[in-house]
């Protein structure tokens, strides 16, 4: 038996019902999330594999940037060359350093306009609700970005007159972080401001960081279940990279965007418009200097005006935009542009209120890749005995960006990036103790874009397959715990992808106090192709404890890397990270 039907009856095994519970005692442990069909949905519904981070994971976190946070999720590995930085996030073994996954900030598209990547120490935790994240392809809901997977990114919104916090904290390496938050709920108006200030000298020699970040939301409620939405934020930050980056490697980063929403809710339709702008200018050690921007549109509808019966439809536009001020070679200086834009349609059936069947298809044109169609289809069925087995089958793609087609190696004939998802998985509630999640899943993609004797290509083919699973348990009504293990295998293609992954945590709340404590191993993980140049295995250990002193004000400390753990993480090259490092700080909430 082949390796891709081990996979498959893996999972099948797994999803075959188990009646040893009787079917009125489960617990519902159910999140919706808004990411996978554009609107609110219960997880369960979803024939995609989903994770919810939420608001209280978010606070009981110690990570540096919303991305970081991630890293505790099956399927998602983060690579990063230190605690301040960049946290690039790969699903299922592909990221591409921010370029194959789709990043949004409340569905905005979080682009960097000539390589089309996400800037993922922009992205700080000082406004953030929820994240929510689709392991695999998803680019007929969102195009291009959506190549390997999506992270959504949920700012929140007041629900009082007047609310808001203020943290301050500091620790080893003269490691500094200081944010404002407050928003106000008046009537039909509402609005949330964030600022966030962060620093400190790292763990290294030239591995300092230095930060400041501020965020907007601003909402007006109209008639008829309507309302208006406006974001805003900037960022702007120097990040110097340590050893094995040449000696006094620094990036120094400014990025800004501005969105404008109207949403309306109305009997059955809702409909959404949202026009928005991301910008940025970046300044490297190596004299690269660029300013760029990212014009975009999206348009979204949905009916349930049929019995049973769900249907969405939308389209979008993209303008990508860059003036290359100094660069080396010189003949690369210059001003580039590139459209895209895409119409997509997904319908989906309930069938005896156990099968669900859904199928979509996106068009999109692309300035230099041309046409290119992707569809998709699940199916989702509830058993008799409580468990929902979920199967789909999608597209993604990847068209070549403006450094891909005009920069170093740049090739104006090159075609998308293409990847097909095969995945069955399957969700159990065990009774009132919590739920089990697996999922095992085959991509094969193809025409991956790499540089070939100075110029790029789409070569490259590929096939990655393996089993995601998550243990979640309900102990008591202060306590409760989480296993989860990601086994990958990507072929030939190893360089930074671990072949396994597990991660623990426990949390433990009542009264004032609140704790947890979280581990991770990885392991088979290789500095390059081929299975090759074996990176050592290592275990982390991190906790944090809260502790509220009055009503308002609360207290905490935490330590990453308890046993103080020698390892390496591989980011083109091979950083070593952090020893055991201590958080102490102090929170006033209103």
């Amino acid at each position: 038996m082949n390796m891709n039907s081990k996979i498959l009856l893996i999972a099948i095994a797994v999803s075959m019902p188990s009646y040893a519970f009787s079917s009125d005692v489960y617990l519902s442990l159910t999140r919706k999330a808004v990411t996978p069909s554009g609107y609110e949905r219960e997880i369960e519904k979803l024939p995609v594999s989903v994770s919810v981070v939420t608001k209280d994971d978010i606070k009981m976190s110690n990570a540096k940037q919303a991305t970081e946070i991630l890293g505790g999720l099956p399927g998602v590995f983060i690579k990063k060359t230190g605690d301040f930085g960049r946290a690039d996030v790969d699903i299922r073994g592909i990221g591409g350093n921010g370029r194959q996954l789709g990043i949004f900030i409340d569905g905005r598209p979080d682009k960097m306009g000539i390589f089309g990547c996400s800037v993922t120490h922009t992205l700080p935790m000082n406004n953030v609700e929820r994240i929510e994240v689709i392991r695999g392809p998803e680019s007929v809901l969102y195009g291009s970005d959506a190549f390997g997977g999506v992270v959504n990114i949920i700012t929140k919104r007041p629900s009082k007159k007047l609310e808001g916090n203020f943290t301050a904290s500091g620790g080893t390496f003269n490691t500094q972080n200081y944010l404002f938050e407050q928003g106000s709920k008046f009537d039909k108006f509402d609005y949330n401001l964030a600022i966030n200030k962060r620093s400190g000298n790292g763990h290294r020699e030239n591995s300092g960081f230095n930060a400041s970040d501020f965020a907007g939301k601003f909402g007006y409620s109209l008639s008829g279940g309507a309302e208006i939405l406006l974001g805003a934020k900037y960022f702007t930050g120097i990040k110097n990279e340590p050893f094995p980056s040449v000696a006094g490697t620094w990036n120094d980063y400014g990025r800004g965007a501005v969105d404008l929403s109207y949403n309306n809710t109305s009997g059955n339709l809702d409909n959404s418009i949202k026009i928005y702008r991301s910008f940025g200018e970046h300044r490297f050690s190596d004299g690269f200097h660029s300013r760029d921007f990212t014009d975009g549109v999206i348009l979204r509808g949905k009916t349930n005006a049929f019995v049973n019966n769900e249907l969405t439809i939308g389209a979008d536009y993209r303008y990508q935009a860059g003036d290359v001020l100094n660069a080396a070679p010189a003949a690369l200086i210059g001003s580039y542009h590139k459209y895209e834009y895409g119409a997509y349609i997904n319908d989906e059936h309930t069938f005896f209120e156990k099968l669900t069947i859904s199928g979509g298809a996106r068009y999109n044109y692309d300035e230099f890749a041309k046409a290119i169609i992707n569809p998709k289809l699940g199916v989702v069925y509830n058993t008799p005995g409580g468990t929902t087995i979920r199967a789909i089958l999608s597209h993604g793609f990847r068209a070549p960006q403006i450094n891909d087609l005009y920069l170093w190696g740049g090739n104006k004939n090159l075609e998308p990036e293409k990847v097909v998802n095969n995945e069955i998985g399957a969700r159990r509630q065990l009774g009132g103790l919590g739920y089990i999640d697996v999922a095992g899943f085959i991509m094969k993609g193809s025409g991956l874009i790499q540089t070939v004797a100075g110029k790029n290509v789409n070569t490259g083919d590929f096939e990655f397959k393996g089993v995601e699973s998550i243990l979640s348990l309900k102990f008591s009504e202060s306590l409760n715990g989480q296993l989860n293990y990601t086994y990958l295998d990507p072929g030939i293609y190893t360089t930074g992808r671990p072949g396994d992954k597990a991660g623990a945590s426990l949390k433990y709340a009542k009264d004032k106090l609140n704790a947890i404590i979280t581990g991770e191993y990885v392991g088979r993980y290789f500095a390059a192709d081929n299975s090759s140049n074996r990176i050592g295995d290592h275990v982390i250990l991190n906790t944090k404890i809260d502790y509220r002193l009055l009503r308002d004000m609360s207290v905490f400390a935490a330590v990453d890397n308890i046993t103080g753990e020698s390892y390496q993480l591989y980011y083109n090259g091979l950083y070593t990270m952090p020893g055991a490092t201590l958080t102490l700080g102090a929170n006033y909430a209103f």
